[in-house]
């Protein structure tokens, strides 16, 4: 996190009123949490899009005023910030910028209010989530961007490292606690050597395969500055950290979004599809170096 320059926050402005919406001013002071402390610059951008996606529009004749006074708010949090008004898709446009290298990190409402719904992330949210090169973090709404506790799932590659190593930067600047997630089970051909083996060799297996993925898991978290809780759990992935994340109520759920990388239109792995669309909470996303962004710039 210390090697971001520029951050990009999706705005929402009101039609009529130029008024950010909720999701999009929580956005913005997140963001200023981050920038204040690696000296990084916010661009809020806002696209002037219809909500119905048929076009663009004008941007409302109070909404200067309106930013001028979110920079000044993200000012005195200690970030330097700078809006932008562009035509086009909301989602195409932050994809757009991190294609283009000006944002190492794109910050946006999960939704636009704080009112509880059945999607716990907008349209444009995922599409920007599913789409973009650059990380992606999605504030709650309602959020009131204390991290007391961080949970970062880890499948042990390279993008969930990098995953990790952010979680334990956030809680570090915190002063929260860190727990690290990894879920394990016996590959497909140590179940199907099990079918022939006794009771006692089989719990031998499980105690060695649980042993080895424990001794992984530690390895991938010693060179972090906050100390995690480690949590080790048997079981399909996606299944495991919905039920952390049920359990703890995190206030900041960090992942790599396993994509499959070095193939173009594939987005997100089925772990992260699978877990992203569910949870309430705020969630950090990162995409392996490898991954080809469908969008293409012109």
């Amino acid at each position: 996190m210390n090697e971001l320059q520029q951050i990009t926050v999706g705005i929402g402005l009101h039609p009529r009123t130029g008024v950010p919406d909720a999701g999009s001013m929580r956005a913005a002071r997140q963001a200023a949490w981050v920038a204040s402390r690696v000296g990084a610059k916010v661009t809020l951008l806002h696209a002037a899009w219809a909500e119905d996606g048929t076009g663009p529009i004008d941007v409302a004749p109070g909404a200067e005023a309106e930013l001028d006074e979110l920079c000044m708010l993200m000012g005195a949090d200690g970030a330097r910030a700078g809006y932008e008004f562009v035509k086009g898709h909301p989602w195409h446009m932050l994809v757009r910028r991190a294609l283009a290298g000006d944002a190492d990190l794109i910050v946006a409402g999960k939704r636009s209010t704080t009112e509880r719904t059945r999607r716990r992330v907008g349209s444009t949210a995922m599409r920007v989530m599913r789409k973009s090169p650059a990380p992606v973090w999605l504030v709650k709404p309602d959020h009131d961007l204390t991290h007391r506790h961080v949970l970062a799932s880890t499948d042990l590659s390279a993008v969930s490292e990098l995953a990790v190593e952010s979680a334990a930067w956030i809680a570090g600047q915190s002063k929260g606690e860190l727990h690290v997630l990894h879920a394990w089970n016996l590959t497909p051909e140590q179940q199907r050597d099990s079918s022939s083996m006794t009771e006692s060799e089989y719990n031998a297996l499980v105690e060695d395969a649980r042993a080895h993925a424990l001794s992984a898991l530690e390895h991938s978290v010693s060179g972090l500055e906050t100390d995690p809780e480690l949590q080790l759990e048997r079981g399909v992935a996606h299944l495991e950290i919905m039920k952390e994340v049920e359990e703890q109520h995190p206030d900041l759920l960090v992942m790599g979004s396993l994509s499959i990388g070095g193939r173009p239109g594939f987005h997100m792995g089925t772990v992260a599809e699978r877990v992203l669309g569910q949870v309430d909470e705020s969630i950090l996303a990162f995409k392996p170096g490898d991954f080809v962004c469908p969008v293409a710039l012109d």
